[in-house]
C-alpha cells in the first residue's frame, strides 16, 4: 500500500511572542551514584511501570531506577542475550524510548536495536538494520510501527512494523540533510518530526493524511517549526500532546532549555523546562521523557560536568522553585554582575513600557528572601543591588515580573 506524504510551510516565530509556562518544580537530581562517564548522557525513558531508564553516550551500562529513585534489581544492564547470542554493551548508546507495550527499546553500540523487558531487564527482540550505520533514538506510533533515523545526513528515515519487519524508507535520503540525534512521530502516524540539529531548522514536519504504512512518496516543501532551535532531544508529552525539543546552542531561546509546541494550535510555543542554575556552556540536551500522566519530566544532558545524570521536574510542584510565567520582547532581566558574588551583586532590568514591576530574590527551596522592587517603574533600564551579607552561601534566583512579562536569573553567592 502506498501513501503520499505532503508537507506544508509553518514557521513558529519567537520574537515578540509570549511564551506561556505552566510551572515545573525542580526536584533535584537522580542517579549520582552511577559511573562518572555517564555525565555524557544520551538517553532517558520511562517504562510502563514508571521506572526510569538511563544511558550514557560512552557508558557500557544501562541504568534503571525505581520511581522512588532506588536502583532496580536488575540494574545496571551490561549484556543482552537473545536466542543464545550475547551482545556486550560497548558504548555508543544512541537513545532510549518506550514501546507501546510499556517495555523499553534501546539503540546500543550505534547499530543495534533491542526491546528490553521492563520487569527483568532481559532482551525480547533484536534488530540490526540493513543500513549498518549510526542510528538515532527509535520512535513509535500507538500501533507499534517503529521509525528509525540516522545521525549522518542523506540516509533517509525508515519504518518497521510492530514485528520489526522493514516496511520501507519513509523519508528519502535527499530530504535528510544535516546531522541528527533523535526523531519523533505523531502517535497516530500522521506526522514525523525530523530534527537535524546541525541545520538550525528546529523540527522538520513530514505530514501524511493517514497512518504510517508501506512506502511513501515525498512531495512539496517541508514544515519548519521553531527555526533556530538546534534539537538533540525530543518527546511528546502524554495528556497535552505537546511536542518538546531541547535547545543546543541555537539562536531560538536559551541554551539547555526544553521548549514545548502545541500541534493542535499551529505549533504555538506553550511551555518550557529549564534547570534553575547555570550548567556548563557546552551542555547539550540529549534526552527528555515524561511519566504516563505527563506531570513528571526527566531530562538528561551530554557534556554536563556537575556529575548528575538525571534531572527531575514535577508540574506545579509545591515547596520548590517553579519556573513559571511569560517572557515578552522588550522586557529583560540582565545577567547579574558579578556572578559568583560576595556579598553583593548588581541586577539591571529593562522595561518596554512603564508599569508596576516586582524584582524579588528566592532561595532554591522557593522561599522569598528579599524584595528589591515592588512598585511603578518607568520605561527604560533600571539598576538594583542585592546585598547578601547576611545570607548563607549558595544559589539564589532573581525573579522579575512586569506587565505580564517574567524573567529569572540564577546567582551564586560564595563566602
Amino acid at each position: 500500500m502506498k501513501k503520499t506524504l505532503t508537507m506544508f510551510i509553518l514557521l513558529t516565530m519567537i520574537a515578540g511572542a509570549a511564551i506561556g509556562q505552566t510551572g515545573w518544580g525542580w526536584q533535584g537530581e537522580l542517579g549520582n551514584a552511577v559511573d562518572t562517564t555517564t555525565a555524557h548522557s544520551h538517553g532517558v525513558a520511562i517504562d510502563g511501570d514508571g521506572k526510569i531508564w538511563y544511558a550514557g553516550y560512552y557508558s557500557k551500562e544501562i541504568y534503571v531506577f525505581n520511581p522512588d529513585g532506588t536502583a532496580a534489581d536488575f540494574s545496571p544492564i551490561t549484556t543482552l542475550t537473545l536466542d543464545g547470542v550475547t551482545d556486550t554493551l560497548g558504548g555508543w548508546n544512541r537513545g532510549l524510548s518506550m514501546s507501546p507495550d510499556g517495555n523499553i527499546v534501546a539503540v546500543v553500540n550505534s547499530i543495534l536495536v533491542f526491546k528490553i523487558n521492563k520487569l527483568t531487564g532481559e532482551a525480547m527482540m533484536k534488530l540490526a538494520p540493513e543500513k549498518a550505520t549510526s542510528l538515532t533514538k527509535a520512535a513509535f506510533t500507538s500501533n507499534g510501527e517503529m521509525v528509525l533515523g540516522y545521525v549522518l545526513p542523506s540516509l533517509g528515515v525508515d519504518v518497521y512494523d510492530a514485528d520489526w519487519a522493514h516496511l520501507g524508507e519513509v523519508i528519502p535520503a535527499e530530504s535528510t540533510t544535516g546531522y541528527a540525534r533523535t526523531i519523533e512521530v505523531a502517535k497516530d502516524g500522521t506526522a514525523i518530526y525530523s530534527t537535524r540539529f546541525s541545520s538550525g531548522y528546529g523540527f522538520i514536519r513530514f505530514a501524511s493524511d493517514s497512518d504510517i504504512y508501506g512506502s511513501f512518496e515525498v512531495t512539496g516543501p517541508a514544515d519548519t517549526i521553531a527555526v533556530g532551535l538546534n534539537v538533540e532531544s525530543v518527546a511528546i508529552q502524554p495528556g497535552t500532546g505537546y511536542l518538546w525539543g531541547g535547545n543546543t546552542g541555537g539562536t531560538f531561546g536559551t541554551n539547555w532549555t526544553h521548549y514545548a509546541f502545541d500541534p493542535e494550535n499551529g505549533f504555538a510555543l506553550v511551555d518550557s523546562i529549564v534547570i534553575p542554575y547555570e550548567l556548563n556552556a557546552a551542555t547539550k540536551p540529549r534526552g527528555i521523557d515524561f511519566t504516563s500522566d505527563g506531570n513528571t519530566a526527566y531530562v538528561v544532558y551530554f557534556d554536563n560536568l556537575d556529575g548528575y545524570p538525571i534531572y527531575k521536574f514535577v508540574k506545579g510542584a509545591v515547596g520548590v522553585w517553579e519556573h513559571a510565567g511569560t517572557m515578552i520582547a522588550g522586557y529583560a532581566l540582565k545577567a547579574n554582575y558579578p556572578n559568583p558574588f560576595n556579598p553583593s551583586t548588581k541586577l539591571d532590568v529593562v522595561m518596554k513600557d512603564g508599569g508596576v514591576a516586582d524584582l524579588r530574590i528566592y532561595d532554591m527551596r522557593g522561599a522569598e528572601v528579599a524584595v528589591l522592587n515592588s512598585g511603578y517603574l518607568s520605561a527604560g533600564e533600571h539598576s538594583f543591588t542585592f546585598n547578601a551579607a547576611n545570607f548563607a552561601a549558595g544559589v539564589y534566583i532573581a525573579k522579575f515580573t512586569a506587565n505580564g512579562a517574567m524573567y529569572t536569573q540564577t546567582m551564586t553567592l560564595v563566602k
